[in-house]
């Protein structure tokens, strides 16, 4: 599984995982995710990562899995 900075922070975000870094982020979802979802997980968040789910002010009234999100280390949305 190779995934970046946006699947990183939205994986803490959702409370999926309780990690510092995307390399401790991979092995934890490596461990919860079964494989056949790697990538698709990866391609999903990466792309709401970049329009939705940004990192300093996301747009949480948009979102369509709010109701799910645990909102770790959002301060401010919109």
């Amino acid at each position: 599984m190779c995934l970046d900075t946006h699947v990183h922070r939205i994986s803490n975000r959702l409370g999926l995982v309780c990690t510092k870094t995307p390399e401790k982020t991979e092995f934890a979802l490596r461990e919860s995710l079964p494989q056949r979802y790697w990538i698709e997980y990866n391609d999903l968040l990466v792309a709401y990562g970049q329009n939705l789910c940004t990192p300093t002010s996301p747009w949480c009234s948009k979102c369509r899995i709010a109701r799910y999100c645990a909102r770790i280390g959002v301060s401010r949305s919109r």
